[in-house]
């Protein structure tokens, strides 16, 4: 006989979502174990993630609480006087102070590093005509010689 779902199907499923819920506050929300605890298939917890807002609240709220307690221990580490963890912190949250790592990929003020035009010598010394930079700096840029006519540069 089948059930609809107000009756056996749908009380199934609210138990199912109950299990996966509590599951996954026992896992701090790690979706695998929550599924191996529960003794359900982790597409089926995925899937009850997706379509059960309080499931998803539920894996979200247990995240965020192992995210608290690893702030816990870190800014404990800190108080400590672990330099990695202090240089860890600095990095990561003192941005606006300065400490930061970075490469630098513009050149000063914000400006190009390769300027968009420059002279090309050729032969050695002497200066053939003003040019320009290919998209990616690399290709070779055709260019008017003394002679009118365009030669390739590389």
């Amino acid at each position: 006989m089948k059930t609809n779902g107000k009756n056996g199907n749908g009380k199934k499923r609210e138990q199912t979502a109950a299990r996966i819920i509590k599951a996954l506050k026992e896992t701090n929300g790690l979706l695998t174990m929550a599924a191996a605890k529960s003794g359900i298939g982790y597409r089926t917890v995925c899937r009850y993630v997706a379509e059960y807002p309080s499931v998803k609240e539920a894996a979200q709220d247990a995240k965020e609480s192992m995210l608290d307690f690893a702030e816990g221990k870190l800014y404990q580490k800190i108080r400590d006087g672990d330099n990695t963890c202090i240089i860890f912190y600095l990095k990561t949250q003192g941005k606006a102070r300065g400490y930061i790592e970075r490469q630098e990929i513009t050149g000063g003020e914000g400006k190009d590093l390769i300027p968009e035009t420059f002279n090309i010598l050729y032969p050695p010394g002497t200066v053939i005509k003003q040019g320009r930079m290919s998209g990616n700096g690399h290709e070779p840029v055709e260019v008017d010689g003394d002679n009118g006519h365009k030669e390739a540069v590389n």
